[in-house]
């Protein structure tokens, strides 16, 4: 798969959470350079650069965010094998944020894939290891993962943008 991909649905309320949601067919990018173009978007930075090697560990730590995901919305904690993946990539040192001449914080690049993991499973971290886990959520809808920030707790419906249910 080569050229323009969509970006990822950027509407789950998490980075973390945004790793499960490819955008175009709802597949996650099998060629590199679009599987470096598509983690960038994830994780908004902008020159990631990516080889087959790195397409496994991608899928590795986006199938134990879904499951851990999965967990949170029914009030489990995160199970042994998911855990320790989402540790794993998280104790890879993350891209550090440089302030640009704009004034904006930007990642300088290139970035690696392992680099860009971390990013995400701290973002994991955080998120189910802090008090926002009981606030992950599936769509009534569609069944997309998301993070319910309404006041009352009780979203149920992943985007009116995204979900026909929701509509």
């Amino acid at each position: 798969m080569t050229g323009p991909i969509r970006a990822p649905w950027r509407g789950a309320g998490r980075m973390a959470l945004d790793l499960l949601h490819p955008g175009g067919t709802g597949a996650l990018p099998y060629e590199p350079v679009a599987l470096g173009r598509w983690l960038g978007a994830v994780a908004g930075v902008d020159d990631v650069i990516a080889t087959t090697a790195d397409i496994a560990p991608v899928h590795a730590l986006r199938d134990a965010v879904r499951r851990t995901a999965l967990r949170a919305v029914a009030g489990a904690p995160a199970g042994v094998v998911d855990r320790l993946a989402i540790n794993a990539a998280a104790a890879v040192a993350p891209p550090v944020p440089a302030l640009g001449s704009d004034g904006r914080a930007a990642v300088p690049g290139p970035v690696s894939v392992p680099e860009v993991l971390s990013l995400l499973a701290r973002d994991a971290i955080d998120l189910f290891g802090g008090p926002m886990s009981g606030r992950v959520r599936a769509c009534g809808g569609c069944g997309a993962l998301y993070l319910d920030r309404s006041a009352g707790g009780d979203q149920r419906w992943c985007s009116p943008q995204r979900c026909p249910a929701a509509a």
